[in-house]
């Protein structure tokens, strides 16, 4: 091991291979030493004692010439001044090292990801909820650290989407918000969620309570618009089951019993963390079988309706319907006023309130949720089989019979 004053020449020398490894201190900064290895690679590094140790510690550098002799003796010379004040420089950069971590896992984004990851993809809802994380939260705040995002920049964002004139949407970015937040408080240590002491009412007024049906003229036009469709059997079972669509979208055929016409819906998929048995109409049987025959066998697991998606299915069906309508678009509907058109037309055909709630998978109210434990499978069966025929009456009525369900707006 020698000493010598390093230059830039001896420098590029040592790059070159060589028989043996060399070892220089420099006499600048005499506790800098460079190493060079047999291929070449050039590496600066401070030897000293650390703080608080008796054994000579090696403290790298940088390499050669990605860094240069007068930048390596610099980074020496710091080293040094950090050791002599009682500072190890490996225990500074961990530390450093740690906070950076830290602060990573900690963006809105990383506690975004997690909250989706543990949290929402065991919920029932969990594709909608991802979305709106993905597209409204995380754009607007992914790089900031978590506890930086204040309560005005959640009434902001809730402003901006007030004044766009969507006000249920913001409700919604509302409620998940808070819901991440409160999850969030206890795993990150956060004094405070940024949500609390906001009441939605309050930034954005009354949540409206939809009560949209679609009467028989609508019911024909969604009816008519739905053949040919590839989709067409799953716009047509949400009127004649009364399903939510997550629940027929998401359903897969080891659920169908079609030879005893039922479907068993798992708990898992349900709102209310209960299975519900929905007895098959006749109609619902044959167009599940026929959809079943259409294709190849389906294998262990795999869904009725491949690759979904609900937005583009009623974007498309939106568009036949403005057809078939001269041109005119029918007024705003979603996929949930099936639900609502079917549980309305239950009264409509005279079922007796608690099995219209039964079907649609309400819980009975009080203590007879307790006590009645009877599955009222057979006036299921009788109501679904009424309400598709009600239903093929109003779609293919006789002439001059069709009957138009009562319309809420």
């Amino acid at each position: 091991m020698t000493t010598n004053s390093l230059t830039d020449r001896a420098l590029r020398a040592l790059t070159r291979p060589k028989p043996a490894p060399v070892a220089i201190f420099d006499t600048d900064v005499r506790q800098l030493q460079v190493r060079a290895s047999v291929t070449g690679t050039v590496a600066f590094s401070v030897l000293k004692r650390a703080p608080g140790s008796r054994k000579l510690a090696r403290f790298p550098v940088g390499t050669y010439p990605l860094t240069t002799l007068a930048e390596a003796r610099a980074k020496a010379r710091e080293i040094l001044r950090e050791i002599e004040s009682g500072i190890d420089p490996r225990a500074r950069k961990a530390e450093e090292t740690r906070l950076v971590t830290a602060a990573q896992a900690s963006t809105f984004a990383a506690v975004a990801e997690s909250f989706i990851a543990r949290h929402v993809r065991t919920k029932r809802s969990a594709r909608s909820i991802e979305q709106l994380i993905r597209r409204t939260l995380i754009p607007r705040w992914g790089e900031r650290p978590i506890a930086s995002i204040r309560r005005a920049d959640v009434i902001a964002l809730i402003d901006e989407i007030v004044d766009r004139g969507r006000p249920e949407a913001a409700h919604t970015t509302f409620a998940y918000a808070r819901r991440l937040f409160a999850w969030a408080v206890p795993r990150y240590d956060l004094e405070h969620a940024p949500t609390d002491h906001v009441r939605a009412i309050d930034l954005i007024g009354v949540r409206a309570v939809r009560k949209r049906v679609l009467d028989g003229r609508e019911i024909v036009l969604v009816w008519r618009a739905t053949e040919g469709m590839e989709a067409g059997v799953y716009a047509r079972l949400l009127l004649i089951l009364g399903v939510r669509r997550s629940e027929l979208g998401r359903a897969v055929w080891g659920e169908f019993d079609l030879d005893n016409a039922v479907w068993v819906v798992p708990a898992g998929r349900m709102k209310g963390d209960e299975s519900h048995v929905i007895p098959l109409p006749p109609l619902a049987v044959e167009m599940l079988r026929t959809l079943l025959l259409s294709g190849p066998l389906p294998r262990p697991g795999a869904r009725v309706f491949e690759a979904l998606h609900y937005s583009t299915v009623k974007a498309a069906l939106d568009a036949r319907v403005k057809a078939l309508n001269g041109g005119k678009a029918l007024p705003r509907w979603t996929w949930h006023d099936c639900r609502r058109t079917f549980r309305t037309g239950l009264s409509t055909i005279g079922i007796r309130p608690d099995i219209a709630e039964l079907c649609i998978a309400h819980r009975q109210k009080g203590l007879a949720r307790v006590y009645d434990q009877h599955r009222f499978d057979r006036e299921k069966r009788d109501a679904f089989a009424l309400w598709e025929r009600h239903l093929l009456g109003i779609v293919a009525p006789p002439a001059d019979n069709v009957r138009p369900l009562r319309r809420t707006s």
